[in-house]
């Protein structure tokens, strides 16, 4: 498998998982490093073949290393750049959010609190009877 083989296997999805040779292993994990991705496991499933599974690393630095090497293939360069390249600088982060200051909390009134009542409590009023008042009595005036 070639650099461009390899190269179109890293498409953005979350993990691949590519079937290669003792010889292309070492050429197939620089390229994933440059495409963003990490090497999840690599599995003896022959002779001479591995079983390698990438999952995509969502690091900023990844991130900024894989959008340099698609910049660099639109353009086109190699998929693996020389190690002489300085990268450029990491986007800078966002700004912190701004957090106000909570609201400050209502004073108790400044005020003395009324004294409670003293002496007995006011008149009472006799509770409402159970049942309705029996009718008046047949014939007298009302």
């Amino acid at each position: 498998m070639n650099d461009d083989e390899i190269r179109a296997r890293f498409d953005g999805r979350g993990q691949v998982e590519i079937r290669l040779g003792l010889a292309e292993r070492a050429r197939a994990e620089r390229v994933a490093h440059a495409l963003g991705y990490r090497l999840l496991s690599r599995d003896h499933i022959g002779r001479w073949t591995y079983r390698h599974v990438f999952q995509r690393d969502d690091d900023p630095r990844a991130r900024r290393r894989a959008e340099r090497t698609v910049e660099r293939l639109r353009a086109g360069g190699p998929v693996l750049a020389d190690d002489r390249e300085v990268p450029p600088p990491l986007p800078a982060p966002p700004p912190a959010p701004t957090r106000r200051p909570p609201a400050p909390r209502p004073r108790r009134s400044m005020e003395p609190r009324p004294p409670p009542p003293v002496g007995p409590p006011g008149p009472r009023v006799p509770p409402r009877p159970p049942y309705p008042p029996p009718p008046p009595p047949p014939g007298s005036a009302r």
